[in-house]
């Protein structure tokens, strides 16, 4: 069987009757829209936090890269450099166990109907479906994006810890400073106490989620991103909320009252400078050429040097499947990446946090201790349309992700405070 005849037959598999080929022309009256569209998430303002990347997932610029390394800044409680509380997910404080549920949202990761399938079938599939879907147009690229992380430190407590450990490193610099070969191995020391208290896990596991709205230009007008509300905590069992109690009920998460408004960044990859948001549906619709495109991009990319081509491109994938690239450009990159899918794994069936059914497509890394396979990075698209709509960052033995972004929805829009038509 060849390509196309998988790929056929993987959508027929996938969608119901009325989305077959035969039927996809009538897609859009009003009665298959009502009774196949994605479900709309409820209205919600929200804060997303913009992390780093962890290496090898993607999420956008700075969906990839917040998936992947899940910075957490505690409030600003120090002045000048604040870089001590920086925490990456590299580090991974806070740990995860057993942990049910995402702020007060069901993780839900692959189900009992889950079929795992051939990844490069999967993604010619998606491929196909991502040509039949319209080119849209506007002013501005709007994204609902619901964030769920791990609860890495108690904020209140870690910053008292850090002021502690800054004080006694003043002091040391204050002995020692005629002694520059015992104040640098002071400094040593200091920094493996910073890194330990880093890394402690809480004796509890929680999570915290939040929403964002933004508006991103396209043209030269400013955006917008509305942060600081919908802000929740969970705990995985009443056990670990009993812990929580018991540890003095510190605060985990900033004050979730109020909200914020800034302007939204302008990179859509981090590995790509050169890509913006009001550009990136200029990129080519056609495999070669895209590829090529891509291959230049990875050439003067500032990762080049760090990453194999393979990574560079499944990275870059996953920053443009949640940009406003044209259906031919979708098209295009799914084949580029079905020629590179070795390493990926694939599942039908799997659903995101907002209970929509979609493809799962997976990859492995190594956890902070460098044993392989612990972490798992996923990104959930949906078969009907080629749209990306959760990627996850999930570690082995966990019910719970390090890290996750739903993207609720996304869209062109014509005004700031617009929504997409659903």
């Amino acid at each position: 069987m060849n390509d196309e005849d998988s790929v056929n037959e993987l959508i027929a598999t996938l969608r119901p009757d009325s989305l077959t080929e035969e039927a996809h022309r009538r897609r859009r009256s009003a009665d298959l829209a009502q009774a196949f569209r994605t479900p709309r998430a409820p209205h919600h303002t929200r804060r997303f936090p913009m992390p780093q990347r962890r290496p090898l997932y993607l999420i956008t610029g700075t969906a990839v890269a917040g998936l992947a390394a899940a910075a957490i800044i505690v409030p600003q409680v120090l002045s000048g450099d604040s870089s001590p509380l920086a925490i990456s997910a590299g580090e991974s404080p806070g740990g995860v166990g057993g942990v049910g549920g995402v702020g007060g949202e069901a993780f839900r990761s692959t189900d009992t109907s889950t079929t795992t399938v051939n990844t490069r079938t999967v993604l010619l599939a998606a491929a196909k479906v991502s040509t039949e879907e319209p080119a849209g147009s506007g002013k501005f690229w709007y994204s609902r994006v619901r964030t769920t992380q791990l609860v890495r430190v108690a904020p209140d407590e870690y910053a008292a810890k850090i002021k502690k450990l800054l004080a006694e490193q003043d002091a040391k610099k204050e002995e020692l400073k005629n002694k520059p070969d015992e104040l640098n191995a002071a400094m040593k020391e200091f920094d493996k106490k910073v890194h330990e208290l880093k890394t402690t896990r809480l004796p509890y596991a929680a999570s915290r989620s939040e929403t964002t709205d933004t508006w991103r230009s396209l043209g030269g007008a400013a955006g917008r991103r509305v942060t600081g509300l919908d802000m929740k905590i969970a705990f995985a069992t009443p056990a670990d909320e009993a812990k929580w109690k018991q540890a003095g009920s510190p605060r985990l998460a900033d004050d979730p009252s109020g909200s914020r408004e800034t302007l939204p960044t302008g990179v859509v990859s981090i590995d790509n400078p050169s890509l913006t948001w009001s550009n990136v549906a200029k990129l080519p619709t056609d495999k070669q050429g895209l590829k090529d495109r891509l291959l230049s991009l990875h050439e003067k990319s500032p990762a080049s040097g760090k990453k194999q081509l393979a990574d560079y491109l499944w990275q870059t994938g996953a920053d443009l499947l949640t940009a406003p690239i044209t259906p031919g450009t979708r098209a295009a990159l799914y084949q580029v990446l079905a020629d590179s899918a070795s390493g990926l794994k694939s599942s039908t069936g799997v659903t995101d946090a907002l209970g929509r059914t979609g493809v799962a497509l997976d990859t492995t890394g190594p956890d902070d201790a460098g044993e392989a396979g612990r972490i798992t990075y996923r990104l959930i698209f949906d078969d009907k349309t080629g749209k990306a709509l959760e990627l996850d960052v999930i570690e082995a033995g966990t019910a719970m992700p390090l890290l996750q972004q739903t993207f609720e929805t996304t869209g062109y829009v014509d005004a700031l405070g617009d929504t997409p038509a659903q």
